[in-house]
């Protein structure tokens, strides 16, 4: 039975997001599919929302193990969304599970989500937190959209728009993301856990000071404490940990701590759990341990944060560590929940498996009492949008578990609902060659997140000298960009666009299906595109969308769309800037000062004005802009009333990242530039 005012309004007849099955599967059963319109056997309900801009479906089956639901789809479309993906950001043809996994490599994820945006004019969305399988016109089902759900009912919301339009819409329905401090756009350093003591820290503090950086951010990795969870530092590897952590902060350096959601068995924090019931068992209350991340020297317990008391344990423990001066954590794995679990809330494994997650991470923000939360997470839920890093990639160049990956998994990350994101700099299994890490690093300067992390060697200052000359340009690049990533991430926080943009929600009006690689570029923000180079050899091939763009390295303009091919020396990215466009570098961060780089189409002949209020990051972000620069004009920009500037180190900085081709002035009362360009240099 269909209920719902004008059920043939909300979903009419041949529009695309018109379900035409629905069904049930029976505890051991097969399925059961029936055509979605006037049957009699479910209790369908059809509402809308959102000004006509939604719709949601309600199904029940009681008794019926799953449920599912497909919509028609043509030939050809695309469709991207479903968390973060590793292997393609176009899921036409694949099977995505809403299902946390550790693995983050190919197919898997680690931050699934229930929504997949698609290019037929709407979005689908799974309410519940119950595992779900999407199979998006996969080949052994080409012509429809299947959505599976486990559990007895079905909540499924569909979104109406483009590809923008849709992120916005989920947005409004799940929250923004979770804007941290400034510390987190810095420069973090993470040691191999395996070795990782106070020397190696002290190590760390030294090889950035004698390169010339500050450190931002030293993550104390796994096994910094004297046992997994007893909150207090092992004082064999951290004799003076307090004293560590104070030295650090007065040097502008914040610690962070690992974290992970279990208990190992036979130490003295897993008995105390054990006693009080913090610990998970199954339903005849047997404990239940697993080696977690397939470690076989350990054996643990998780922890079951949906009981009051064992959260209110775990809270209180970080508020300590927090007291002592820590900054923040970084929480780990939470993709283990096995199906078997009987959870204190009543929820088993199965039912409740993505939702764990969600329980950890919240028991973790509730130690910063309502200020903002400082940590990373590998896994997530939709319902808690913090920072997160992409996991363990593979230190090389292999398309579904290397760089490549890392470079979709930020894209996928942000128009899933997490903006600020990054990797582990130079991929986490392996040794990286120095064109792996020269390439990682220029992908990492242009995501929030910039840490060096990993198994075996991740400091530059023992490396080869390229390679510490490589990590320093960019560095010094991702440091400068902190009033863009500031601006485009409070965007992103108010609900606006992702800090990071796919091309297709950039450029929704592009059929980017006849695009190779589109997957390996991106914007950062409005105006400038990033297209890391992601493979053995140099040359690269990026695709422009219509426009005029400027090309850093080539010092030219091109007008798209064009695809532009070119041999990338390893110490340079491709990068390009939209005519018009402006980015907002810090000059001084203590002193919020700031120059401006606009680029200027030099064919744009005449007067024209640059007002600084409009720039990208200004006064509203607490940004004093002090220079300008006009880029891009080939020497004919005239600045009335210009200033010398000085030549600033900065400056010089400015042109060896942007080019040489700037006029620059120092700017003056009034908060505008007038600018002639005239028709020769």
């Amino acid at each position: 039975m269909l209920e719902g005012a004008c059920f043939s309004d909300l979903l009419p007849s041949g529009a695309p997001y018109r379900p035409v099955l629905i069904g049930w599967r029976a505890g051991s059963g097969s399925w059961t599919d029936i055509h979605f319109d006037g049957n009699t056997e479910l209790n369908i309900q059809v509402t809308s929302g959102d000004e006509g801009r939604s719709i949601r479906v309600t199904a029940a089956r009681p008794g019926a193990a799953a449920m599912q639901i497909a919509f028609p789809v043509p030939a050809s479309f695309q469709a991207f969304g479903g968390g973060e993906r590793f292997d393609t950001l176009d899921l036409r043809g694949q099977t995505v599970r809403y299902y946390l996994e550790n693995f983050g490599l190919g197919n898997g994820t680690y931050l699934p989500s229930p929504w997949i945006a698609t290019t037929l004019g709407y979005a689908v969305f799974l309410a519940d937190e119950a595992p779900a399988v999407l199979h998006i016109a996969p080949s052994f089902d080409p012509n429809l959209l299947r959505i599976q759900v486990e559990g007895d009912r079905l909540d499924l919301e569909i979104h109406l728009g483009n590809v923008p339009e849709l992120y916005g819409l989920l947005i409004k329905r799940i929250g923004p993301p979770l804007m941290p401090e400034d510390h987190f756009f810095s420069l973090w350093k993470a040691g191999d856990w395996r070795f990782e003591n106070a020397k190696t820290v002290a190590d760390d503090v030294k090889g950035y000071a004698e390169m010339g950086l500050p450190l931002g951010v030293k993550l104390i990795d796994a096994y910094w404490a004297s046992e997994v969870h007893s909150f207090s530092f092992d004082t064999e590897k951290y004799p003076d940990a307090r004293s560590m952590v104070a030295d650090l902060k007065n040097k502008g350096t914040d610690v962070y701590l690992w974290l992970c959601p279990w208990v190992v068995v036979g130490t003295r924090s897993f008995e105390h759990a054990k006693a009080k019931g913090y610990v998970i068992a199954d339903a005849e209350g047997r404990l239940i341990t697993r080696r977690p991340g397939a470690n076989p020297n350990v054996v643990a317990a998780l922890i079951d944060f949906s009981n009051p008391e064992a959260r209110a344990w775990w809270t209180d423990s970080l508020r300590r560590l927090l007291r002592q001066g820590i900054k923040g954590f970084k929480a780990d794995f939470g993709e283990q929940l096995p199906e078997h679990a009987v959870l204190k809330s009543g929820e088993t494994g199965g039912r409740a498996h993505n939702a764990f997650v969600r329980y950890y991470l919240e028991a973790t923000i509730d130690a910063f009492d309502g200020r903002t939360p400082a940590i990373i997470s590998r896994s997530g839920s939709p319902r808690v949008r913090a920072p997160i890093w992409s996991g363990d990639q593979t230190s090389d160049f292999c398309p579904k578990t290397g760089l490549p990956s890392a470079i979709r998994a930020v894209q996928s990350a942000a128009l899933s609902g997490w903006s600020f994101i990054g990797s582990d700099l130079g991929g986490y299994f392996g040794t990286p060659t120095p064109q792996v890490f020269a390439r990682w690093t220029q992908f990492a300067c242009f995501t929030p997140l910039m840490m060096l992390h990993g198994l075996g060697c991740r400091e530059p200052w023992d490396m080869d000298e390229g390679s510490a000359a490589i990590y320093k340009r960019f560095a010094r690049l991702h440091l400068a960009l902190l009033p863009t990533f500031q601006h485009y991430g409070r965007l992103a926080a108010q609900g606006g666009p992702p800090l990071l943009r796919m091309m297709p929600l950039a450029f929704p009006e592009t059929d980017w299906r006849g695009v190779n690689d589109w997957d390996q570029q991106f914007m950062l923000g409005d105006d400038l595109l990033v297209a890391p180079a992601a493979f053995y050899g140099n040359t690269r091939a990026v695709y422009l969308p219509a426009g005029d763009w400027y090309d850093v390295l080539a010092g030219e303009w091109v007008r798209g769309p064009a695809w532009r091919i070119r041999d990338v020396p390893l110490q340079d990215i491709p990068i390009f800037v939209r005519a018009g466009g402006s980015i907002v570098l810090a000059a001084d961060a203590a002193k919020r000062e700031a120059l401006a780089v606009s680029f200027v189409h030099p064919e744009q002949y005449g007067d024209t004005t640059i007002g600084l209020g409009a720039l990208p990051s200004s006064a509203e972000d607490g940004w004093n802009i002090r220079w300008v620069g006009i880029a891009g004009t080939k020497g004919r920009a005239r600045i009335r009333g210009a200033t010398a500037t000085g030549g600033s180190r900065l400056q010089a900085e400015v042109e060896d990242w942007f080019g040489t081709d700037i006029a620059w002035s120092a700017v003056m009362d009034g908060g505008a530039l007038e600018i002639t360009l005239t028709d020769a240099p």
